[in-house]
């Protein structure tokens, strides 16, 4: 990351040097025979306030790390960091009639009624640190975010078709998803080589369910009915990587990454209805498990290289493996009267799956002047998937295949205005995203020496372009994002 520090030092020692050395008017200083060079864009960090942008040519060091843990050198000091936001939405709503309360319980639709709805949207906090000794740095992250809405009601019969419909009684519908994961990196430079290594476990899981109950009004007889459906989604993600770059000099870079992944992720599902008479029970339903397991390996490379004074370019590759996916289905059935009924049962290899992907992407970084960066990126990505398709017997049906690929754009640009305040703006497009246009810009001000602070904002969009058997859905659904970065250098 480039400082304004070093600028600074640089231009009090020269300084200092001017006004202690001796005058020879005797000798003068001798003419260049050529003028010097323009000086690099180095003074100022470039894209490297906030911990989510990274440009090709412009490694943002706050993230670099996750792709290549040798780049968690790039920290060359000790320091804390923190960010809180997200959607930074959240609210409800609420309404009673008659004193009506929208939890479960009796129905009495033509005297009370309760309506309560609350939502909180991405909100989660994020921490990296690292401790700088000599020729290597320790250090670590920590994320979490969490997403929920609820809606409960209790009353009259709702009926918005074609939308939504409700019998009499009691309604309520609970969504939640959270997020965090834990990664702990370190590094050791022997110059010009870098070597480093980095272990993740990142976790998630989204759970939902709807309940509707109906109890006959009180002193009236009639059938007690609950409906129940609940489903959740566990993913876990276990990383191990390691790392190498070369630095010769400010001018050139280079490094790759190997990793290894072991994958997990679960969803179950339970769906039933019990319906109780005078003279009998009835319940119904079926509940359900798939169980997915793959291992992968992962390869990351990347560059960059100063071409004049004031052009950077950069390059990167991104490989992974997901081969020999297993698929398990477990299911039961059931349609049950009285104390007889029918109960079935199923547990068999689903299928199995090859998972691909690979992504190649270049950019340029062009420095009109030592506070001006202007940024461009440019990839394209693939995925294909196949998997083989059994039946209960474990007896191939179907071979399946599907690829797709698509290209990406990023545009930005970043102005320091004085040493301490700088903005950034930038533009993103994807084929494969809704809406296909996002927005991104932030302010970056700098205290002094140890302080710094950033505010980050990125437009909120649906995405496919990370598809696989295990993609988190917070890469899919993405909220807008407002987030508050404060930086600490020890």
């Amino acid at each position: 990351m480039r400082s304004v520090r070093g600028v600074i030092v640089f231009f009090v020692a020269a300084t200092a040097w001017a006004q202690d050395a001796p005058v020879t008017p005797e000798t003068p200083a001798p003419t260049p025979a050529t003028p010097p060079a323009p000086a690099k864009a180095t003074s100022y960090p470039a894209f490297d306030a906030g911990l989510d942008v990274e440009f090709y040519a412009e490694q943002n060091v706050f993230c670099a790390y996750r792709d290549n843990p040798a780049y968690f050198s790039l920290f060359d000091k000790t320091f804390v960091a923190g960010d809180v936001g997200g959607d930074l939405s959240f609210g409800g709503f609420s309404y009673a009639k008659n004193g009506g309360s929208p939890s479960p319980g009796p129905t009495e639709p033509e005297d009370k009624a309760g309506l309560d709805i609350s939502y909180t949207a991405g909100l989660g906090g994020r921490a990296l640190g690292a401790y700088r000794q000599d020729f290597w740095v320790l250090g670590g992250a920590f994320d979490f975010n969490r997403t929920s809405a609820s809606f409960g009601y209790n009353g009259a019969a709702i009926t918005v078709d074609p939308f939504f419909a409700s019998d009499d009684g009691w309604s309520d519908v609970d969504l939640v998803g959270q997020r965090y994961g834990i990664t702990a990196a370190g590094a050791a430079e022997f110059a010009p080589h870098v070597v480093g290594g980095s272990f993740s476990f990142k976790p998630e899981k989204l759970e939902g369910s709807y309940d509707f109950e109906f109890l006959p009004p009180v002193g009236e007889e009639g059938t007690h009915r609950v409906e129940e459906v609940w489903g959740r989604r566990e993913v876990k993600e276990y990383v191990i990587r390691g790392g190498y770059a070369f630095r010769p000099d400010e001018d050139y870079d280079a490094g790759g990454a190997m990793g290894f992944r072991i994958l997990r992720s679960t969803i179950d599902w339970r769906d039933e209805t019990t319906e109780e008479f005078p003279e009998n029970v009835t319940s119904k339903g079926s509940k359900g498990s798939l169980t997915l397991e793959g291992k992968a390996i992962t390869v990351d490379g990347s560059g960059r290289y100063y071409l004049l004074d004031n052009l950077r370019v950069g390059g990167a590759v991104a490989l992974e493996f997901i081969p020999g996916t297993n698929i398990d289905w477990r299911g039961e059935r059931w349609d049950l009267v009285g104390p007889f009924g029918e109960w079935d049962t199923d547990d068999y290899r689903l299928a199995k799956c090859d998972e691909r992907h690979y992504r190649f992407g270049g950019g340029l970084a062009f420095y009109p002047d030592e506070r001006t960066t202007l940024a461009l990126d440019y990839s394209y990505a693939r995925v294909s998937l196949s998997a083989d398709a059994y039946n209960e017997d474990s007896s191939e049906v179907d071979g399946l295949a599907f690829a797709a690929y698509h290209t990406y754009t990023r545009l930005g640009a970043e102005r320091w205005f004085t040493d301490n305040l700088g903005a950034k703006v930038g533009w993103e497009q994807d084929l494969f995203s809704y809406p296909r246009n996002v927005f991104l810009g932030g302010i970056a001000y700098k205290f002094d020496d140890d302080w710094f602070i950033n505010y980050d904002y990125h437009g909120g969009h649906l995405t496919i372009n990370n598809l696989s058997l295990f993609v988190p859905y917070g890469d899919v659904i993405k909220p807008a994002s407002h987030r508050f970065t404060v930086t600490w250098y020890l």
